[in-house]
């Protein structure tokens, strides 16, 4: 199977996904001849299952559920290396971006669902609290992932050293905090941000 042609066509590419990576990255995927520039610069590549240029290959196939199953797109620390090094000016950290948003709201199976678990406690802990509040965000995640005894050893210790707090004060400006997030919604319901 590692060999073998897919042929690229309307009937094996899901044209409808595509485009809505397109739309929320504001980039081509089609654009990509597969130089494989963007891989060999990626800092995040070894720890992909999926490099780059193959997730682009892979939208390009109409494989799209291989990518969204897949850890890769959780990868990306969205550096752009990627973006600056490719030559046909296909923004695949954008493109990473909306595979990524696309995967969270279809709530797929990904091999990586802590890390959108992380990223929605950690939101939380913003809209709630206007900052990060570490202790809420360690205790939570370890409930909801089922890890309850995670880094429970590690707790007294940072707290000891002050690296940690107890309790945590709500930031002041709270209410400007929940305006951005109200904006951020409505825009996505306009469909204008990923």
């Amino acid at each position: 199977m590692k060999h073998s042609k897919m042929p690229l066509s309307t009937q094996t590419m899901n044209v409808d996904f595509v485009r809505k990576v397109e739309a929320l990255s504001d980039s081509s995927v089609r654009r990509c001849f597969q130089c494989g520039k963007c891989s060999a610069g990626c800092p995040m590549r070894s720890f992909m299952e999926h490099p780059p240029n193959r997730i682009v290959r892979l939208l390009q196939l109409g494989q799209y559920e291989r990518v969204l199953a897949g850890r890769s797109i959780w990868y990306c620390a969205s550096c752009e290396t990627c973006t600056t090094r490719c030559p046909n000016k296909v923004d695949l950290a954008a493109i990473m971006d909306a595979l990524r948003k696309l995967s969270w709201d279809a709530q797929g199976p990904s091999k990586e669902s802590y890390v959108q678990l992380a990223n929605r406690l950690f939101l939380d802990n913003i809209r709630t609290y206007g900052r990060q509040y570490e202790m809420r965000l360690a205790a939570v995640f370890n409930v909801k992932s089922g890890q309850f005894l995670k880094d429970l050893m590690l707790g007294p210790k940072l707290i000891t050293k002050g690296k940690l707090k107890m309790f945590h004060q709500k930031n002041k400006n709270i209410a400007e905090i929940e305006q951005i997030f109200k904006r951020i919604e409505e825009l996505r319901r306009k469909g204008e941000a990923p």
